[in-house]
């Protein structure tokens, strides 16, 4: 069970590590407008408001689009055979995707992004505002963590009505992962039983 669980942790870095070429085309487009002069002018919201518009939102829709698509999977997912779908079967779709990745990925990102425009040049101690934001943007991932290791759903999953679910050619797919035959014996056991 915790090696799936684990597993899932691994489809989302394999997400994060898909992110990377976009996060370098929006950080060099950035700096050719900083270095231009064109950005200085803007304030901490301005420039929040750029980060997330051009960062956070595509992202967030891109992953949303690979769960909401045929094949119910972010490129980590697919990697690692699994997929998203509603509680009660079938695919998640693009909205309740949407609603699952901005909790995942948008609301703590732009938390964070929010915390670190209040903190950037600032000489002073945070104000108790920009603490609860940090608490924000570290604590949703690790409460969500902690809820996927101890009992298998996510926050993002609970919230959305989703579940990510094994993806077997074997006979088994859509099993819920805690509910997922690990060996090739258990598989066949299921196989068997559903033959009748």
């Amino acid at each position: 069970m915790a090696v799936r669980r684990g597993a899932r942790v691994v489809a989302t870095v394999v997400d994060v590590v898909c992110m990377v070429p976009w996060i370098g085309v929006v950080a060099a487009a950035g700096a050719v407008l900083w270095s231009s002069g064109f950005t200085r002018s803007f304030d901490a919201a301005a420039a929040n408001v750029v980060g997330f518009v051009t960062l956070i939102v595509p992202i967030t829709i891109a992953a949303s689009g690979f769960e909401g698509s045929a094949r119910h999977a972010t490129p980590g997912k697919r990697l690692l055979r699994f997929r998203v779908d509603r509680w009660s079967g079938g695919g998640a779709g693009f909205v309740r995707s949407l609603l699952r990745n901005g909790i995942k990925y948008a609301i703590p990102w732009e938390l964070g992004h929010t915390a670190v425009f209040a903190l950037f040049g600032s000489t002073t101690a945070p104000s108790p505002e920009t603490v609860v934001v940090l608490i924000g943007a570290y604590g949703i991932p690790l409460l969500s963590l902690a809820l996927l290791l101890v009992n298998g759903m996510s926050l993002h999953d609970r919230i959305a009505g989703t579940r990510v679910a094994t993806e077997d050619p074997e006979g088994v797919a859509g099993a819920g992962l805690e509910d997922a035959p690990d060996t090739q014996n258990e598989r066949d056991a299921h196989r068997n039983r559903r033959r009748g």
